[in-house]
């Protein structure tokens, strides 16, 4: 039954499972992931990779999937990972790349300007950077939790390193954001000794609390106040 249990709560988040801890933010995710799924093709590399929860989405699109983490993750979850590296030092030749994706990355780097840079290096002329941009989000992962970007921020970082941005897809909204504030809190109650007896109600009241703040996030819609952004940006072609 243990066993099972970690399954249930530990296994890959996906679009139904609403008793997953910050199910609110992932499934926004991969919805926008989805929605900008046609711009890959070809080699992926998948940057800060972890389980590499969302490859899968790209199925049939590319031709195979490269996953690059830190040593030591804990977020790898016995996945695959074929090369150990930092997001702003990449183990690959330039233009070795037809797609880079970079999910839950960008905020935890102190030069986030570097790995903007790396893709662009690896990336083939033509290839695409599919990169997820937070906005706004609880404090997490101290003391590594260093930035937050607005979509603006993010055309800037990205122009910076030469690639041309085609499209910001929206993730989430303030509702969504005052939702993952009551599962954080949450969160840190359902730790420790007593989570034999706090586990199942936290569980009960993730459920409640993200379908309530989703519906709310979808009906009463907010301009600008966003968890953050997809951003898809490309390395432009030289000029003949």
């Amino acid at each position: 039954m243990t066993g099972l249990w970690r399954r249930i709560t530990r296994g890959p988040t996906g679009r139904w499972s609403v008793w997953k801890f910050n199910w609110l933010a992932i499934h926004k995710v991969i919805e926008a992931l989805r929605r900008v799924a046609h711009h890959a093709s070809g080699d992926l590399l998948d940057v800060g990779c972890g389980a590499r929860p969302f490859e899968r989405i790209f199925a049939g699109r590319i031709r195979r999937a490269v996953g690059v983490d830190l040593p030591g993750s804990r977020f790898t979850a016995g996945a695959r990972v074929d090369a150990y590296a930092r997001a702003e030092a990449l183990p690959f030749r330039d233009a070795s790349f037809d797609t880079v994706l970079a999910v839950s990355v960008l905020t935890y780097l102190p030069e986030p300007g570097r790995l903007a840079r790396e893709a662009a290096r690896v990336l083939k002329p033509g290839g695409v950077l599919l990169l997820e941009a937070t906005q706004t989000a609880p404090l997490h992962d101290a003391p590594h939790d260093y930035f937050r970007f607005t979509r603006y921020g993010a055309e800037r970082l990205l122009a910076e390193a030469g690639l041309e941005c085609l499209e910001f897809v929206p993730i989430g909204g303030m509702w969504a954001r005052v939702g993952l504030a009551l599962i954080a809190g949450l969160n840190r109650i359902n730790r420790g000794p007593a989570r034999i007896l706090t586990e199942l109600p936290v569980r009960a009241l993730y459920v409640l609390i993200q379908l309530v703040f989703e519906g709310m996030d979808r009906m009463l819609v907010t301009r600008g106040d966003h968890l953050g952004h997809l951003c898809v940006a490309r390395r432009p072609a030289p000029r003949a």
